[in-house]
């Protein structure tokens, strides 16, 4: 039998030191500066950055707040596709509740019933007039 207490992650080491708090002074390396619709893609720069950990250098909030621009891109593509299908969900189903209602089984006999009634009716004067059937026959041969 495998001792299965080795795969298991050592859990009487020392606690996790707390993470400080980020201030002012540090989100002032992620403003851009560029105005008021970037600020979220600088404040979510600078949540990349807190959660990396660790100093930022310039050239990383470069590299932050692109990667930041490019996830908000990515979620809002997302959002604006999920939307429109619910959009479109939406209308089909208006639509298909403007149409009116189909014919139900009772209506759909009657009118087979009704057709043969009158189906019924011209085969029987047909047959009743031979002279008017062999005029068709007639017409329809030549």
């Amino acid at each position: 039998m495998a001792n299965t207490t080795a795969l298991r992650p050592d859990s009487s080491g020392p606690p996790e030191a707390p993470v400080p708090a980020p201030t002012t002074a540090d989100i002032a390396a992620f403003r851009s500066g560029r105005g008021p619709e970037d600020h979220v893609v600088d404040l979510l720069a600078f949540a990349l950055g807190a959660e990396a950990g660790g100093p930022v250098t310039p050239e990383e909030v470069g590299r932050l707040r692109q990667r930041a621009e490019a996830v908000l891109s990515e979620h809002s593509f997302r959002y604006l596709h999920n939307s429109i299908e619910e959009i479109r969900r939406e209308a089909a189903a208006e639509q298909l509740a403007r149409l009116p209602r189909p014919p139900g089984f009772r209506t759909m006999v009657l009118a087979n019933l009704l057709a043969l009634f009158l189906f019924g009716i011209v085969a029987a004067w047909l047959a009743l007039h031979p002279a008017t059937l062999a005029g068709l026959a007639g017409l329809q041969a030549g």
